[in-house]
């Protein structure tokens, strides 16, 4: 046999004990987002953010040489939707998922994702009972009620110490601590919270009713604890029945939804982002030119937090040794380059992101003057 021969047969039998020289099956990802239907902004950004990171990995070569697949899923907004997810799980077989978005949905299939050891990578949940435990989820957020204790110094710094909420008893999960904690950070700056108003999401909901008993206490504002749908028609309530009080709402809300149909109504609002939408540095623009040209809108912070968990998982996998697992990876070989910031992940899988106050001038989120 000639030397061709053998260095072709010898090719080929190396083939054959790593089962095939032909492309290595890709990594799969899930994404567990909420139904677009049901005006989950967030988690449709993050959609959109999450395939950006899959095509720029994938076009550096991928992870150790194999390709990385998206496999997006939507779940339900309702609560009791644990068996569905877990299905979801089940049958979408990926090395990890991001998401899910809201705190009332990642409770509901932790479990699960315990039990099958599936990495549940959050963008946005922040639930103080998802911190300090040691299990499969990675928080990117930070803790709600460092969120919180932002707001009431921002609101009482502003002059607005008697706060009048609405929250959405739908992610009570998060909408509950929220508030608990904002009532304990206006009370430490000599604020309260004069009056709470519970909703839940949905087409029966009364913006009407709701507004109408937030304005029944006396108030210097009114904040919104929900999501961007929600906050923008309980702002046009709040101007339809003849307030001017100022309005804010949590980060939650700070979407282009709430812009689009909130209108002139939401003029002035105060909200936060956890990401800096003035930031000039490359790394950013570039992913800001992407997304907008992919998807004609700017990115939102669902879109950055999304990218921000995909990078994380494909940097834990390239380090990851042989026989570690992804979780032990991901806690273990940080910290991580984010889009704007570095991502530092504790033991327990819980990150810190800064946040920036903004308000709404002229259709657009800017700093506050």
């Amino acid at each position: 046999m000639n030397p061709l021969r053998r260095a072709s047969a010898a090719l080929a039998l190396a083939c054959a004990a790593l089962a095939g020289c032909g492309p290595q099956p890709p990594i799969r990802i899930g994404f567990l987002g909420g139904v677009a239907a049901q005006g989950f902004n967030v988690s449709e950004d993050g959609r959109n953010g999450a395939q950006l990171a899959v095509e720029a990995i994938n076009r550096a070569g991928g992870v150790r040489g194999r390709m990385l697949e998206l496999v997006v899923r939507e779940i339900p907004y309702e609560k009791a939707q644990s068996q569905a997810m877990a299905e979801v799980l089940r049958a979408v077989q990926a090395e990890a998922m991001i998401g899910p978005f809201t705190s009332t949905q990642v409770l509901a299939v932790l479990a699960q994702a315990d039990a099958a050891g599936t990495l549940l990578v959050s963008p946005t949940a922040n639930a103080p009972e998802l911190g300090g435990r040691d299990d499969h989820f990675v928080r990117l957020n930070s803790a709600l009620s460092d969120s919180a204790a932002a707001y009431a110094e921002v609101l009482v710094g502003r002059g607005q110490r008697r706060v009048a909420v609405a929250f959405d008893e739908t992610n009570l999960a998060y909408s509950g601590p929220w508030l608990g904690a904002l009532r304990t950070s206006l009370q430490a700056r000599g604020g309260q919270v004069v009056a709470e108003t519970g909703f839940v999401s949905g087409p029966e909901l009364s913006y009407t009713a709701v507004v109408g008993s937030l304005l029944r206490r006396p108030a210097d504002a009114l904040l919104f604890i929900g999501r961007g749908a929600d906050a923008a028609r309980l702002a046009q309530q709040v101007r339809l029945q003849g307030s001017s009080l100022p309005m804010a709402a949590t980060e939650w809300a700070a979407t282009e939804s709430l812009i689009e149909l909130g209108g002139q109504a939401v003029e002035g609002l105060l909200t936060a982002l956890p990401y800096d939408p003035s930031d000039r540095s490359a790394r950013y623009q570039a992913f800001y030119r992407e997304h907008q040209a992919r998807y004609g809108r700017a990115p939102g912070f669902g879109a950055l937090g999304a990218y921000d968990a995909v990078t994380v998982l494909a940097e834990a996998m390239a380090r990851a040794e042989k026989g570690e697992s992804l979780k032990d990876a991901v806690l273990r070989h940080g910290p991580y380059q984010g889009l704007q910031h570095t991502i530092a992940i504790d033991r327990f899988g819980d990150s810190r992101r800064p946040l920036h106050f903004v308000v709404v001038r002229q259709g657009a989120f800017v700093s506050p003057p």
